[in-house]
C-alpha cells in the first residue's frame, strides 16, 4: 500500500513538472506566452521550483525544489523525534530523555525558520525572474562596454565605462 502511494505520486510529480516545462516555452516573439509575475508565483507556491520551470530556468528549479524537499523532510523528522522524546520524557520522568527532547526541539525550530526563508526566496525569485524573461541585452545601445578589473597594484579595483555618442 506504502509503495504504491509512493509511485502515484512519483508520476503525479513527474507529470506536473512535465506540463509546466511545456507551458514554460515560448514561441520567439510572443509576449502573450510569457508567464506573468502573479501566475509564476502562485505557481511556485502550489508547488516549490514550480514558478521557475514555467519561466524556463530548469535547474533553478530542480534546485529550489530539491532544497525544500529536503528542509520540509528534515523538518518531519525532527518533529516525530521531537515528540517520542518528550512523550519518552513524560513517561519516565529520566532527563536524558528531556536532554534528547531539548535538542530536537531546538533543531526543529531551525528548520522551521530554514523553510521560511527557502520558500520565500522561491516565490520572490519566481516573481522577478517572471518580469525579467525578456531582459536579454544587459547594456543598452550608447554602451559599448562596462569592465572591472583589479589594479596594477592589486589592492585597488579599476572600473571602465566605454560610451558611444
Amino acid at each position: 500500500m506504502r509503495n504504491s502511494a509512493l509511485t502515484v505520486l512519483a508520476v503525479c510529480v513527474i507529470l506536473l513538472f512535465t506540463a509546466a516545462a511545456t507551458l514554460g516555452q515560448t514561441a520567439e516573439g510572443d509576449e502573450s506566452a510569457r508567464p506573468s509575475g502573479s501566475l509564476a508565483l502562485t505557481a511556485s507556491a502550489a508547488y516549490p521550483g514550480l514558478g521557475q520551470l514555467l519561466n524556463g530556468s530548469e535547474t533553478k528549479a530542480a534546485v529550489i525544489g530539491a532544497a525544500e524537499a529536503f528542509l520540509l523532510a528534515r523538518l518531519v523528522l525532527e518533529d516525530r523525534w521531537t515528540r517520542n522524546s518528550y512523550r519518552n520524557y513524560a513517561e519516565t520522568g529520566t532527563a536524558a530523555w528531556y536532554n534528547e527532547y531539548a535538542e530536537h526541539y531546538d533543531r526543529r525550530q531551525a528548520l522551521i525558520w530554514w523553510v521560511a526563508v527557502v520558500a520565500i526566496y522561491g516565490l520572490i525569485d519566481a516573481y522577478v525572474d517572471a518580469h525579467l524573461v525578456d531582459f536579454d541585452d544587459p547594456l543598452p545601445g550608447y554602451l559599448d562596454a562596462v569592465s572591472i578589473a583589479p589594479g596594477p597594484s592589486g589592492d585597488e579595483l579599476r572600473l571602465a565605462l566605454s560610451i558611444r555618442f
